[in-house]
This record gives C-alpha cells, sequence and structure tokens, in this order.
C-alpha cells in the first residue's frame, strides 16, 4: 500500500467543512468520490485539519492510502476531472512515507 500527500484549496462557502456530515456536502467527500472515480478503490481522506462551514482553504495538505499502483503523472489531472466544475482543486501529488500524517505532521496552521 502506498501513501499519498497531496495539497489542495478549496472556496469553502457551499460546503459543510471538511468532515463529512449528514446537512451537505463536505470537502473531504468530494476529495473521497473523486479518487473513487478515478482509481475505482475506496480510501479515507485525511486532512491537516479540518474547517467549518464556509472556511476556504489555500494549500493545505492531506493523506490517503492506495493498494492499487498509480502514475503519478496521471492522478492530478484525472483526480480534477472527477471533482469536476466544485470549487475545489488539487494542486500537487507526491508518494510519501507511510510515517507521514497530515494532521500530526503539519509544522503550521495559519487562520485568518
Amino acid at each position: 500500500m502506498k501513501r499519498y500527500k497531496i495539497k489542495i484549496e478549496y472556496e469553502g462557502t457551499s460546503f459543510v467543512g471538511w468532515q463529512f456530515q449528514k446537512n451537505g456536502l463536505s470537502i473531504q467527500q468530494i476529495l473521497q468520490d473523486a479518487i473513487f472515480l478515478f482509481s475505482k478503490e475506496r480510501t479515507i481522506v485525511t486532512g491537516a485539519g479540518r474547517t467549518d462551514s464556509g472556511v476556504h482553504a489555500l494549500a493545505q495538505v492531506v493523506h490517503f492510502d492506495l493498494k492499487k499502483k498509480i502514475k503519478e503523472k496521471n492522478f492530478l489531472p484525472g483526480i480534477n476531472q472527477h471533482i469536476g466544475n466544485k470549487p475545489v482543486i488539487v494542486l500537487k501529488i507526491n508518494k510519501t512515507s507511510k510515517k507521514f500524517h497530515a494532521r500530526f505532521d503539519a509544522k503550521k496552521r495559519t487562520y485568518q
């Protein structure tokens, strides 16, 4: 199993926040659905932090694990294609150590 680290940005006005909620669409759901549509593998994405409803993010780091091998050059455009016209974009993807954890390895968080 490989661990991937991605950097994302989103305009959160229309979302219920980072984490899955019954009352609306979350960033976590958007990413997990897009990864599944691209890879055909279910995964859980873990963010460096959770944002509230309506909050935007610049350069937020997220990690997830996949069993399937993927070509990184295809992954970035593939995930963004499956995100569609929602105001979320994956900026960067890299394989990373299985020890890496987006939340616990975060060096800095800035809120405005």
